[in-house]
């Protein structure tokens, strides 16, 4: 009995001790995500570039995104200070972090909290709520992310440069405008990832026979850009869809510049 007390007390011991280690390690990792977000509220991106391991890995809040290594995040960080003012982060709770093969405490830390931010371009103001979790390695995060609607923010609060682009179709001839556009070679996948394009959908009216493409560019620059290299550089999509179009290329009307974006 004496020798199975002695166990008991001689585990608590050391889980006591292993507890108080974890615990301490949780604490200093935390006070340094506030640094972090601190720095970020004062756009400070170059003091917060000192705390990211250079070989970090990342979970990046963008749909379709492979996990990011430090230039991504680096230019993630400066992509928010140039976008938004007034960030402030207002945390709920942090909570330590676990070992992700072990699920035991490792010192790690995570936070559930808001951002308030003001949109530079719209002066609309966001509230988005977040989770983000920070891993360790020599003092610098190595891992970890950020879990928010990114994609929901910006609709709502972000400035988007919108082109509506019309093209009426000849009778008959739809499905080989369909066709051309979603060609991999020459279709809009390639209008997609130019320089500039944010986003891109199209739209067809089968009573008007019209077809309209509506995407949104960093700038109007940007956009005349890719009208100018797809006319001079890049013509293939334009030879297949001219002959298909009411009056050749009267057929095709983009409307841009537009203003006075809202979301409702």
């Amino acid at each position: 009995m004496k020798k199975i007390v002695s166990l008991v007390f001689t585990l608590t011991i050391i889980y006591s001790c292993g507890n108080t280690t974890y615990m301490a390690e949780f604490e200093k990792n935390t006070n340094t995500a506030k640094t972090f977000f601190k720095l970020h509220e004062e756009e400070n991106a170059e003091a917060m570039f000192e705390y990211l391991h250079p070989d970090i890995a990342w979970h990046m809040p963008v749909y379709g995104m492979e996990m990011g290594g430090i230039e991504e995040v680096k230019a993630a960080i400066l992509g928010y200070q140039a976008e938004f003012d007034n960030m402030k982060f207002n945390a709920e709770y942090w909570l330590p972090g676990v070992n992700t093969e072990t699920g035991v405490p490792d010192g790690s830390t995570r936070v559930y909290g808001t951002w308030v931010s003001t949109n530079v371009k719209t002066g609309k103001v966001s509230t988005l709520t977040s989770y983000h979790s920070f891993e360790f390695k020599d003092g610098k995060i190595i891992s970890g992310g950020d879990w928010f609607d990114l994609g929901g923010m910006m609709n709502t609060v972000g400035h988007k440069n919108i082109v509506i682009a019309e093209f009426k179709i000849l009778p008959g001839k739809q499905e080989a405008v369909f066709a051309a556009m979603e060609d991999e070679k020459i279709g809009l996948n390639i209008t997609r990832n130019y320089k500039g394009c944010n986003s891109l959908i199209s739209t067809y009216n089968d009573d008007t026979n019209t077809l309209w493409v509506v995407s949104d560019w960093d700038s109007y620059d940007d956009y005349n850009a890719y009208l100018e290299w797809r006319t001079n550089e890049f013509p293939a999509l334009g030879e297949a869809l001219v002959p298909l179009l009411e009056g050749g290329m009267k057929g095709f009307r983009p409307v841009f510049p537009n203003s006075d974006y809202k979301i409702y």
